[in-house]
C-alpha cells in the first residue's frame, strides 16, 4: 500500500468521520423545515456561519459542503431519547415516570420575588445563585424588546438575568445565545429555555460526531415546562391586535392561567380560552412530546404549584447542587410538591405525549417520518 495511502487511513481513525457527511443543510430542508416540523430552537444557526435566520425559519446564506452537522444536531431530523438518558442519568425512564426521570419535586419561591418574575422567580434565583457560586460565567436568556419579539441575551450579572425574567410565549431560536456566549469567550455557559431547545443542546453535548466547537463550555441546563409556544406574527396581530385591541407594546405581561390566555396592559386585561388560541401555535410544535424538559440539569414550571410558586424537579448532580444551594444562600423557599399537584403535571404531559403519537401517525399517512426513540 503506497505511503499516502497509509496516512490516509491511520487519520480515519484516528479522526472518524461524520455520521451525516453526505446531509447538508437540503435534507435539513426537505425533511424538517419545509415539512414544517422546525422548532426553531436555533441550533443549525448557532453552530454552522452558513445558515441565517429569515422569516421565521433557517436558511442557507453560503454554499453548503454538506459537512452534516446542522443535520446531525437538530432534535427533529432524529432523537434517540433513551441513548441520551443513559448518559446523562445512567439508566432510561420508567414507564411511569411521565415527566422524566427525576431526583425531587418541589414547589419553591424565589427570595424576594423579582416583580419581573413570571411565577415564582424561580428561574432568575437559580441562575442568580449560579453567577454567583461561580457554577457560570454568563447565563443565556431570552429577553424581549418593547414589542414582545424575544432576543437571546448574554447575561453576566443578576440586574441583566431580571431584566429578562417573564415568559414570552413565542417561538425564538435561543440556542443562538449559546454561540454568542462562545464568541464573547465565556467558558460556563448556563441556558434556560424549553424542551426542543434542551433536547438540541443535549444533541450537541452527547452525539458522537467529530465537531469541536465548544460544547464542553455549556455548563448548565434549566428547562421549562412547554405545552406549546405561539408564532410571534399570527399571535400579535391575529389575537393581540385584532381580538384584544392592544398594541404589543402596551402588553405588561402575558399568562396562561386556568385554561385562559391573557394579556395585561397598565390600564386592563384581556383573556380568552386558551383553545382560541390554537391558530396562532407554531406549527412544529405539534410534533414533541416533552412537556417537563426532560433532559434538563433541573426543569421549572408554574403547574402544580400554588400561585406565586414555581414546581422544581431536580435531575442531575448538577441541579441538586444548584437547587440545594441556593436553599442555603436564602435565594429560595421550598416544600414538598403535592400529590395533588404531580398529578396535574403528569396529566398535562400525558396530553402532550397522546397529541404528539397523534400527529406523528398524521404526518406518517402523509408520508413524513419522525425518528424518535424512547
Amino acid at each position: 500500500m503506497p505511503p499516502s495511502e497509509n496516512l490516509i487511513m491511520a487519520a480515519k481513525e484516528m479522526f472518524p468521520e461524520p455520521s451525516f457527511l453526505e446531509c447538508g443543510f437540503g435534507e435539513l430542508e426537505h425533511k424538517v423545515i419545509a415539512r414544517e416540523v422546525c422548532c426553531l430552537c436555533g441550533s443549525c444557526i448557532a453552530f454552522c456561519p452558513r445558515i441565517a435566520q429569515k422569516e421565521s425559519r433557517p436558511a442557507l446564506v453560503e454554499y453548503d459542503p454538506l459537512c452534516g452537522l446542522c443535520y446531525a444536531y437538530c432534535p427533529r431530523t432524529f432523537l434517540d431519547m433513551s441513548a441520551i438518558e443513559e448518559k446523562i442519568y445512567g439508566r432510561t425512564r420508567d414507564a411511569g415516570e411521565a415527566l422524566g426521570i427525576h431526583r425531587k419535586a418541589s414547589a419553591a419561591k424565589a427570595l424576594p420575588l423579582a416583580t419581573a418574575a413570571q411565577d415564582g422567580g424561580v428561574v432568575t434565583a437559580l441562575l442568580t445563585h449560579a453567577l454567583d457560586s461561580g457554577t457560570i460565567d454568563c447565563a443565556v436568556v431570552t429577553g424581549r424588546n418593547n414589542k414582545w419579539e424575544p432576543v437571546p441575551i448574554v447575561a453576566t450579572t443578576a440586574e441583566e438575568i431580571a431584566a429578562a425574567a417573564g415568559t414570552k410565549y413565542t417561538i425564538s431560536p435561543s440556542v443562538t445565545g449559546v454561540q454568542m456566549a462562545m464568541d464573547q469567550g465565556f467558558s460556563k455557559i448556563g441556558f434556560v429555555g424549553t424542551p426542543c431547545q434542551i433536547q438540541a443542546l443535549r444533541k450537541v453535548q452527547f452525539l458522537e460526531e467529530p465537531y469541536q466547537f465548544g460544547q464542553d463550555k455549556i455548563a448548565l441546563l434549566v428547562g421549562l415546562f412547554c405545552m406549546e409556544n405561539f408564532q410571534y406574527d399570527l399571535l400579535m396581530e391575529g389575537l393581540v391586535e385584532k381580538t384584544f385591541g392592544m398594541k404589543p407594546e402596551d402588553v405588561v405581561k402575558f399568562q396562561i392561567s386556568k385554561g385562559m390566555f391573557k394579556a395585561q396592559a397598565k390600564d386592563c386585561e384581556k383573556e380568552v380560552p386558551l383553545s382560541e388560541t390554537d391558530p396562532f401555535v407554531w406549527k412544529g410544535c405539534g410534533p414533541c412530546f416533552d412537556f417537563a424538559s426532560e433532559l434538563a440539569d433541573i426543569s421549572v414550571g408554574s403547574v402544580g404549584s400554588p400561585a406565586g410558586w414555581s414546581t422544581v424537579l431536580v435531575r442531575t448532580d448538577m441541579g441538586e447542587a444548584l437547587f440545594e444551594g441556593a436553599q442555603a444562600a436564602g435565594k429560595i423557599e421550598s416544600k414538598a410538591a403535592t400529590g395533588k399537584g404531580m398529578a396535574l403535571c403528569s396529566k398535562l404531559a400525558g396530553e402532550k405525549a397522546a397529541r404528539f403519537q397523534k400527529n406523528v401517525e398524521e404526518m406518517a399517512a402523509s408520508g413524513i417520518t419522525f425518528d424518535v426513540l424512547r
